[in-house]
């Protein structure tokens, strides 16, 4: 008994990765064709997919605007800012885990459960994000994150 709580400890929530998740991200990273992409679950809640993305121009508010209210998210977005040390201008990718306190419990436990499988194949994440209201992701908190690595 004891051997087998460890190995459902060790088990990971059983969601998979769609292939275009990984190639999709490849492209806002070295391309830098788009500002952000949004993940999803699919309906059955078995593989995470990209939902949308923001092309070149896109804003951090129309990203903001594609986390509902009710729902989970994941999402990336580049993040332009200054260096205040150099007033240079740098960009780092942001990850982020949108879980509302008002999202069904099942789904934020899946969410919660499933990031790192989606996290660890994002190469070139600056910075985790976990947000549930708007406070937590408001730009200023991102960007103070990402200046201080």
């Amino acid at each position: 008994l004891e051997a087998r709580k460890r190995d459902d400890d060790n088990m990971a929530s059983g969601v998979g990765v769609a292939d275009d998740c990984v190639s999709v991200f490849n492209d806002l990273k070295l391309k830098h064709s788009m500002k952000y992409i949004v993940y999803n679950m699919n309906d059955k809640m078995t593989e995470i997919q990209v939902m949308k993305t923001g092309g070149k121009e896109a804003t951090y508010e129309e990203f903001l605007k594609e986390l509902p209210e009710n729902d989970c998210r994941y999402g990336v977005f580049d993040v332009e800012y200054t260096d205040p040390k150099t007033k240079a201008s740098r960009n780092k990718i942001a990850f982020f885990i949108w879980c509302p306190d008002t999202a069904k419990v099942r789904t934020k436990m899946i969410f919660a459960s499933s990031k790192d499988e989606l996290k660890k194949r994002l190469v070139g994440i600056a910075c985790e994000v976990q947000g549930s209201d708007a406070g937590d992701v408001a730009l200023e908190t991102v960007v103070d994150r990402l200046q201080q690595i």
